[in-house]
């Protein structure tokens, strides 16, 4: 009977990888365009060498320096095909899939709960999401799993000297790999200095250990995030403003709930949610067991975490919180694992009952296998379109500032080089605002608009189209939520 347990357990997880490595694959290989974003990150790099990775980006990007390393080797060898550049997301999220796996085996002390956790990780939509855009978020998750796998193991006073050195090293490029594993690493000092509180020897060594550490970091700050921060506050001001906790309860409620709405989409039950996420975060604080350890892990990172956002350091918003949702998901779980009465087929129930509401379903998860379903933008095929259809001699081409830098990363691919190109200056996003730059257009004159995305709260694209509707529309092509238009003024 045991021996059939074991065999219908991983013939589940097996299930479970094949259905993960599914969707994110199906993704990738769909998803062949840049977003806006993505543009940026690309021509950020395009003109430095690979020792310039470590210095800021410009253009409103920060990465860290080893992810853009890789990346521009890798842009250098394929001519920055949409492929090779998102490869690194692909791979590190098939790789945190597989250590996501390692780490529940062994702290879950239930099959069950094994199940559930890989099962939510497998069909999560940002992770699948991200597994295929050129940001680092999907590295982030990877080395945020990799950190709850190894640290907690880890004794500071118990190292020799050699190991010493091998973990100085490794911890000063785990922030230049992915920079919320600095986190992970306050997280770990902190569990260590709980567990030798009163051992002289851990002090000396951890002290050996900070010192090349705060160096390193130091100058990491200087002459990389802090100019990285000057750009972006003077490019999109208060950009994550939303992502910094105000010391309050009703904040801290806010903050938590924006983190789990975003990591758990689609999800309409985020305060119902946040019930297992705190219960299980108190179960890692009363922790007796064996785990205790990595129960207090979990614990301090995620309050380390919540720290760094009260004290403006690291916001925990939307996509650079990500890295935080498998704690979510292990808090989560946690009193699955731990309960005894009623059984754990009845909590289990109750997770799946949850995340059926919020939208998971057979019809949710077949759209990974269509990127139009997840990207709702086309700036590859407009541009094709626009460069054989362009008169030289007499048309202009304007673009939005959430197309600027998908027109400038896609007329450079496709060699579509014209003077005649201006950045829509539109100061006031209302109808006013739009139809004030629309009439100062020079009259007797063609255009093209290039409107491939708009991430304005209120999109500013009804608008114009409105604006148009008393022009003489000459070529028009909508392809996903992206709109080439040809107008005479």
């Amino acid at each position: 009977m045991g021996n059939y347990k074991n065999i219908s357990y991983y013939l589940i997880i097996s299930l479970i990888f094949i259905l993960g490595i599914y969707l994110r694959t199906g993704l990738y290989i769909s998803n062949n365009v840049f977003e806006d974003d993505e543009c940026r990150l690309i021509i950020s790099m395009l003109d430095k060498n690979l020792w310039q990775m470590f210095l800021p980006l410009g253009f409103a990007q920060s990465a860290p320096p080893v992810f853009m390393l890789f990346s521009k080797l890798a842009g250098e060898l394929s001519g920055y095909a949409e492929a090779a550049m998102k490869f690194i997301p692909y791979i590190s999220g098939i790789a945190a899939f597989a250590v996501f796996f390692l780490f529940c085996k062994e702290y879950f002390s239930k099959k069950l709960s094994v199940i559930i956790c890989l099962f939510l990780f497998a069909v999560n939509q940002n992770y699948i999401t991200y597994s295929t855009v050129f940001k680092q978020y999907s590295a982030d998750v990877l080395f945020c799993i990799l950190c709850l796998y190894f640290l907690p193991k880890i004794n500071i006073a118990a190292l020799s000297t050699k190991k010493l050195i091998i973990l100085s090293l490794v911890l000063i490029l785990l922030p230049l790999c992915s920079l919320p594993s600095a986190l992970f690493i306050a997280a770990f000092i902190v569990l260590n200095l709980i567990s030798n509180f009163k051992n002289k020897e851990f002090y000396k060594k951890t002290v050996l250990i900070l010192i090349p550490f705060v160096f390193c970091m130091g100058i990491y700050y200087i002459f990389n995030l802090a100019p990285s921060k000057v750009n972006l506050d003077t490019i999109f001001p208060n950009y994550w403003d939303d992502g910094f906790w105000k010391l309050s309860i009703i904040d801290f409620i806010r903050i938590f709930s924006l983190n789990l709405k975003f990591d758990f989409t689609p999800n309409n039950l985020t305060l119902f949610e946040m019930i297992p996420v705190i219960w299980g975060s108190v179960i890692c604080a009363i922790d007796k067991s064996e785990k205790r350890k990595t129960s207090l892990f979990i614990l301090f990172s995620i309050m380390i975490a919540f720290f760094t956002s009260l004290l403006h350091i690291y916001p925990l918003a939307g996509r650079v919180g990500l890295f935080l949702s498998p704690l979510f998901i292990l808090t989560s779980i946690l009193p699955v694992d731990k309960s005894e009465f009623p059984k754990p087929q009845f909590w289990a129930a109750i997770v799946f009952i949850i995340f059926a509401f919020c939208g998971y379903s057979v019809n949710y998860l077949s759209k990974y296998n269509d990127s139009s379903k997840i990207f709702g933008y086309s700036p590859a095929s407009l541009m094709l379109e626009l460069k054989g259809r362009f008169n030289q001699n007499k048309d202009v081409v304007l673009c939005n500032a959430a197309s600027s830098a998908s027109y400038v990363f896609y007329s450079s691919k496709y060699h579509f080089d014209t003077p005649d190109v201006f950045e829509m200056d539109i100061k006031l996003a209302d109808e006013k605002g739009v139809y004030e730059y629309l009439e100062s257009l020079k009259k007797n004159q063609n255009y093209w608009l290039y409107l491939i995305k708009d991430y304005r709260q209120k999109p500013i694209f009804p608008y114009i189209h409105k604006w148009l509707e008393n022009k003489k529309i000459l070529y028009s092509k909508q392809e996903r939520n992206s709109y080439l238009i040809y107008f005479e003024n």
